[in-house]
């Protein structure tokens, strides 16, 4: 199965979306809960054995949820993949989790993608990404000057993504408000 890239589990991070998944290897199947698909697979291979891979994966609209239901769902150790998938899907039934398919969860999360790239270039056409790194220059000055610790440009630059991200899906798909959006990630300089 396809593991999603970096800024596509990026994106699936920002809204607090987790991997439901069934691993398989010729021993046995397992059931877990991932955000990062690549680290958990490598760490399955370590558990179930080298040939281990993922073959049912699905997407929880909340972690607390996904390990919710990756703990409802008990395996015997001779469970095959059709047992395992009987079950997360008999666990969701009860528990009232929805299941979204892995394809095409992927397939929103790259068009959403699309849209957060245009957003950025509207944003940087705007002038906001310029407003942006003068704000953030700033307040790192300042806070240099007071002897404290500020955040790094990658972490202040992936909290502007994110909030942009966040105002692209409330925008339903148009161009969203950049208005404040600076404000938001970057609070405006006290005296």
């Amino acid at each position: 199965m396809e593991i999603p890239t970096r800024q596509e589990r990026e994106w699936l991070t920002t809204f607090d979306v987790a991997a439901v998944y069934i691993a398989c290897s010729s021993a046995r199947c397992a059931v877990g809960t991932a955000q990062d698909l690549a680290q958990t697979l490598a760490a399955r291979r370590r558990t179930l054995g080298r040939d281990a891979q993922f073959v049912r994966i699905w997407w929880i609209p909340s972690s607390t949820a996904a390990l919710e239901l990756a703990g409802a769902v008990a395996l015997p150790p001779e469970a095959t993949v059709r047992d395992a998938e009987s079950a997360v899907r008999r666990a969701a039934r009860r528990l009232r989790i929805p299941l979204a398919e892995h394809g095409a969860t992927l397939a929103r999360a790259r068009a959403a993608i699309a849209r957060l790239d245009c957003g950025l270039e509207v944003a940087k056409q705007r002038g906001v990404l310029s407003f942006f790194n003068g704000r953030y220059r700033f307040l790192r000055e300042k806070a240099a000057a007071a002897g404290q610790p500020f955040q790094s440009y990658g972490t202040a630059h992936a909290q502007l993504k994110a909030e942009l991200a966040r105002r692209l899906a409330a925008s339903g798909g148009g161009l969203p408000d950049l208005g404040g959006i600076v404000d938001t990630v970057l609070p405006p300089p006290t005296k």
